[in-house]
């Protein structure tokens, strides 16, 4: 396990303007404004444990109540490959309490994530990670989302698993509603090649007002806000919605990509209740 889940020298490591003299007081900033030291005092508090162990800890110690609906459906898989394809509310949080939800029962669940989430050393049996920041420029975000599409597909090839939120960001406002933008081609097409029934999963809930009244000054404004956005859950109880298990044959009846995404896209959300 790590000493930090986030050091000062990993900061330092993503751009030169975070080193020298300047640079070190740029990087205490980034962790107080960023609220880099509140995930780490999350991260310490469970890092005893690994896994689902890790998981549960964590988010029973931020005291996030969950409660499953549904849940039942993921007992027609008791093994063999399937995906769930998730809206994405919080942002981190919705991966960590995915793992918790069908990895309790799949333990061979895994959950493709961005950089930051595949940090967590103690969940990496867990993750898929794709680091678009690993070399700073195009190419290599490319190899890097290349190479988790193909250990995706591998990992549902050999009969496990998966997880995919497929708007590939934190859902937004829309004018009177907070919602997923649309759901991204790439991850689309990862789900049609892989041929294996898709299971529909709701989370509930928004984050703050704040972090949503951000949103319409600036995205990067608002990203920064993200990680306080973990440790403001307290207290609050999250449905997980699980929907019917769509087919490969149903999911072959969709040509258009475009379609497809909507089609998925309309079937997660029609398990929130107001």
């Amino acid at each position: 396990m790590k000493d930090k889940l986030i050091s000062k020298e990993m900061i330092q490591g993503i751009h030169p303007v975070f080193r020298g003299r300047f640079g070190n007081l740029l990087t205490k900033i980034v962790f107080k404004v960023g609220g880099l030291n509140k995930v780490n005092d999350i991260y310490d508090g469970s890092k005893q444990y690994t896994g689902l162990k890790f998981v549960d800890d964590m988010l029973d110690k931020l005291g996030i109540i969950r409660k499953y609906e549904n849940y039942e459906v993921l007992d027609r898989f008791p093994e063999g490959a399937f995906i769930t394809v998730s809206n994405h509310p919080y942002g981190h949080v919705d991966g960590i309490i995915a793992i918790s939800a069908v990895g309790n029962k799949r333990k061979d669940y895994k959950v493709m994530v961005n950089w930051m989430l595949s940090q967590i050393d103690t969940m990496e049996e867990h993750f898929i990670g794709v680091n678009p920041y690993s070399k700073d420029n195009k190419m290599s975000e490319l190899k890097s989302s290349f190479g988790g599409v193909k250990q995706s597909l591998e990992h549902l090839r050999d009969g496990h698993p998966l997880g995919l939120f497929p708007a590939g960001g934190v859902s937004t406002n829309h004018l009177t509603k907070t919602e997923d933008r649309e759901w991204q081609t790439p991850v689309l097409k990862l789900i049609k090649k892989a041929k294996v029934p898709v299971v529909p999963m709701y989370i509930s809930g928004t984050n703050s007002w704040i972090y949503r009244t951000l949103g319409f000054i600036s995205w990067r404004i608002r990203t920064v806000r993200l990680l306080h956005e973990v440790k403001n859950k307290k207290g609050k109880t999250i449905y997980v919605r699980f929907g019917e298990p769509i087919s490969v044959e149903e999911q072959a009846k969709f040509t258009d990509i475009e379609e497809f995404g909507e089609f998925l896209k309309a079937k997660t959300y029609a398990m929130k209740k107001k």
